[in-house]
């Protein structure tokens, strides 16, 4: 866990009248060590960005009353201490380094689990609470290829793509921090409590708010900016009109991260949003991992594989062998899911027929079979 006294600093500062996150990452960034700030001189402060003679007269107000706001610092070590949660500060060097770079990064961030290094790399994919079967296999196809990769994948634990992420990344146990509305103790929703267990295993469960604290309606939007700070961009999957994920995109262009939308049927409410943003630029249109990948090659250069294989002939599936009817069938397919009373209609095949090819292409994962009998290309 971190240096009471730092903890202590910070949020002493957290508590300075009209001081607020950004004027925070400027003072400490400049003054990391609490007993320079403590004694520092009013012309010391003034060198630091934003702070003016007003703030400079309310932190000499706040000092009159150090005991009391080392109390308080002292309950929330205390408080965290006892629900085995860790504390960072902007001072310590295992603070998400991206995260670190926001305009209004959090002063201090509670966690259960491991906080990483290679975060710095991570992508957050975000959306709907109440995803399609398209979105759910977008989802599915998109994490588990970029998380197999080594890259942090970065959600908010909340219902449908967000615990689709979660729980793809804790399958094949990959990198994965779920960033919450409320306490880093707190499970919400509480249908997440086993996946809240194995996060902490596996990656971790990050908060700016303390302890105990409950999910309140006005934490979400203050979460979307850190799911989007840590991330060098945001990938949206689905979203309504007014959907959240939308919130997050808007972050992630205020931070200057790159914003990716998958696109939507036109007429689902499910892909309002994403279509929308995909319409008027603020995201770039992806429909498979290299457009992210190539998109940020320079960013991730250090880290990925330099011979890795973008999108040309050697990664498409290989239809050697299959039986003419198989591949008249495969071509034949859409790429998204479809129900088994339309591909018939396509391909002109009986129901019986279709489903007999369809299980030997899913055989040869070329094809998966969704709820409902629908289909979709693997």
């Amino acid at each position: 866990m971190n240096d009471s006294e730092k903890i202590r600093y910070v949020n002493f500062l957290m508590n300075v009248k009209n001081l607020g996150n950004n004027r925070i990452r400027n003072i400490v960034l400049r003054i990391p060590e609490p007993y320079d700030f403590f004694n520092c001189s009013p012309g010391d402060l003034k060198k630091v960005e934003g702070i003016d003679q007003s703030i400079v007269r309310n932190i000499f107000e706040a000092k009159q009353n150090i005991s009391d706001h080392n109390t308080a610092a002292d309950k929330l070590i205390r408080d965290a201490g006892n629900k085995n949660i860790n504390i960072l500060t902007l001072t310590d060097t295992d603070y998400p380094e991206n995260l670190k770079r926001i305009y209004d990064s959090p002063a201090i961030l509670y966690f259960k689990g491991n906080i990483k290094k290679i975060d710095r790399y991570s992508l957050s994919i975000v959306g709907t609470r109440n995803p399609t079967e398209y979105g759910k296999f977008t989802c599915e196809n998109f994490t588990e290829k970029l998380s197999n990769l080594g890259i942090p994948l970065i959600s908010g634990f909340a219902r449908g793509i967000d615990s689709i992420v979660h729980r793809v990344c804790m399958k094949h146990r990959n990198l994965t921090y779920a960033v919450l509305g409320c306490g880093a103790d707190i499970i919400y929703p509480y249908e997440n409590r086993n996946l809240y267990n194995e996060l902490i295993e596996n990656g971790a469960v990050i908060s700016e708010f303390p302890a105990g604290s409950k999910p309140e309606k006005l934490n979400f939007p203050r979460r979307n900016r850190i799911i989007s700070g840590i991330s060098l961009g945001s990938i949206i999957i689905e979203s309504g009109i007014k959907g959240g994920s939308l919130l997050t995109a808007d972050f992630a262009v205020d931070q200057n991260r790159e914003v990716f939308a998958v696109p939507g049927y036109i007429n689902s409410r499910q892909s309002d949003g994403t279509n929308e943003i995909i319409k008027r630029g603020q995201a770039k249109l992806i429909t498979c991992i290299e457009d992210i990948l190539t998109e940020l090659e320079m960013k991730f250069k250090p880290f990925l594989d330099k011979n890795l294989v973008l999108r040309d002939e050697r990664s498409l599936p290989d239809l050697r062998g299959l039986k003419e009817t198989e591949k008249e069938l495969y071509d034949k397919l859409p790429s998204e899911p479809t129900h088994i009373d339309m591909i018939s209609e396509i391909t002109g095949l009986s129901i019986s027929d279709c489903l007999v090819i369809l299980l030997s292409l899913e055989f040869m994962d070329l094809v998966r079979q969704l709820p409902g009998k629908n289909f979709i290309k693997a």
